[in-house]
């Protein structure tokens, strides 16, 4: 598998913060329908759970949930890395994952999963 730079301009550092500064992440449906498969619902509602115990939302802790998240999934962290980055950025490809999401806060991460969820349940548009 070729994988795909994530910057190679300084200039296209926009079109992997923006997610930051916006009210919800940005819609690319490519991303949203790789990153969806079966079970992706699943995932992304025990990742949801598991983030509320976390004490301190700093990177570290994050990732702790996503891999112990993942290891009930799968063997690998991507199994739950793709459908969470997406949901909370938008995209399959940008910024470290663990430090948006802390960027991001407890309140925005939680509130974009759902958001996805919601969208899962229904496989319709984002809303």
């Amino acid at each position: 598998m070729r994988r795909t730079p994530r910057l190679t301009r300084l200039s296209g550092i926009t079109g992997y913060g923006d997610f930051l500064f916006l009210g919800e992440p940005v819609e690319d449906e490519v991303s949203w329908h790789r990153a969806t498969k079966e079970g992706a619902g699943d995932v992304l509602g025990d990742v949801r759970a598991a983030l509320a115990a976390v004490a301190g939302w700093r990177a570290e802790e994050l990732k702790g949930v996503l891999l112990a998240v993942g290891e009930r999934h799968g063997p690998r962290l991507g199994k739950a890395q793709a459908p969470v980055r997406v949901a909370v950025t938008g995209r399959a490809v940008g910024l470290p994952l663990f430090e948006s999401m802390e960027l991001l806060g407890r309140d925005r991460v939680p509130a974009r999963l759902d958001t996805a969820i919601r969208r899962l349940a229904g496989r319709g548009a984002p809303g």
